[in-house]
């Protein structure tokens, strides 16, 4: 079986570095310091707080842009008060984007852009998707809005990250660095599309993840044949399943899924149980890297040759014979380094 400690040593190549979770510390900082204290819109703000993958501490280290140093995406999210009866999603993205557009500089934000339901800011060591709130309703949920049919849903990203942890802790420790292999696995096994990803991600995990399982290898694969069996007549139908919103009671987490996204996943979390399951069969580490190479990419380390295999390859090779005879001595003097 492939030692556990390649896989920790896996799992810290792909969490975010120092310097990465500095610069969005950095940038979500900045934004937040700049909504509150604009002139227009700060009366409007109830409070700014940060939320998705970082928030929850189960983010992959970013992809690098072109030659550009590697960029966080964070998710900031903008509390105002209003009633989804009668608030204008549409009129509060303009406002928020004009307060952001008029610290553009400031921020050093190199694009702004309005999408479905944030502004999407790409600033000089991170990306930002900035969302608008409706604060908590009597039903205690927050309300997203989306600009294009001026619909308000119901949301609680604080929630999702008090759940995320309440998992991790319930794993152990262990769930965190398992939705990054998971999301690190779909990042580099692309299908018809990036969905199910990010949150999506974290609620197929929890259902199927062992608490006890130790070895991160054994851990990815008994998920994946966990996956497999739950799932198998969804895939059989062509159909994706429901998944229950841990926040939003009788909310679908993958609601926007089709049939066609979810089956192509099944598909590939299959091929990954398959290898997973020949890797951890396998006692050549040369071929067990391979196995893992093709559901993690070039990332995961490669085996690690002890001493006791180099003395045994050198005792395999022919033995060196040696005559009576002396070496005559050279005539050229000795080089001292």
């Amino acid at each position: 079986m492939t030692p556990n400690a390649r896989f920790t040593e896996f799992i810290k190549d792909i969490t975010p570095s120092e310097t990465t979770v500095a610069n969005c510390q950095s940038a979500h900082s900045s934004v937040r310091k700049a909504l509150l204290n604009d002139d227009e819109f700060k009366s409007k703000v109830k409070r700014v707080f940060l939320g998705g993958s970082y928030r929850r501490s189960t983010s992959i280290r970013p992809r690098k842009k072109g030659e550009s140093t590697e960029r966080p995406d964070v998710d900031l999210y903008v509390v105002v008060e209003g009633n989804p009866w009668f608030a204008d999603a549409a009129a509060l993205m303009d406002e928020l984007y004009a307060a952001l557009n008029r610290a553009r500089d400031d921020l050093g934000i190199t694009t702004i852009k309005r999408n479905r339901c944030s502004i999407a800011l790409s600033m000089n060591k991170a990306d930002l998707d900035v969302s608008i709130l409706l604060d908590r309703q009597d039903d205690n949920l927050f309300r997203i809005g989306n600009r294009n049919t001026g619909e308000w849903y119901k949301t609680d990203p604080e929630e999702h990250t008090d759940w995320s942890a309440a998992q991790n802790t319930r794993c152990s420790g262990r769930f965190n660095p398992m939705t990054r292999m998971v999301k690190w696995a779909r990042r580099q096994n692309k299908t018809v599309s990036r969905h199910p990803k990010s949150f999506a991600l974290e609620a197929l995990i929890a259902p199927h993840i062992s608490e006890t399982e130790t070895h991160y290898g054994q851990l990815f694969h008994d998920w994946c044949d966990a996956f497999v069996d739950a799932y198998s007549f969804n895939r059989t139908i062509g159909t994706c399943p429901s998944q229950a919103d841990p926040a939003v009671p009788g909310g679908n987490i993958l609601q926007g899924v089709t049939g066609d996204e979810f089956c192509a996943y099944y598909d590939k979390i299959k091929k990954h149980r398959d290898d997973a399951a020949k890797a951890l069969a396998e006692d050549d580490q040369d071929k067990a890297t391979d196995y893992w190479r093709r559901i993690f990419g070039d990332r995961f380390p490669k085996a690690k040759h002890s001493g006791q295999s180099t003395k045994s390859a050198a005792a395999a090779m022919s033995p060196l014979s040696f005559t009576a005879t002396r070496a005559a001595p050279t005539a050229r003097p000795a080089k001292f380094a």
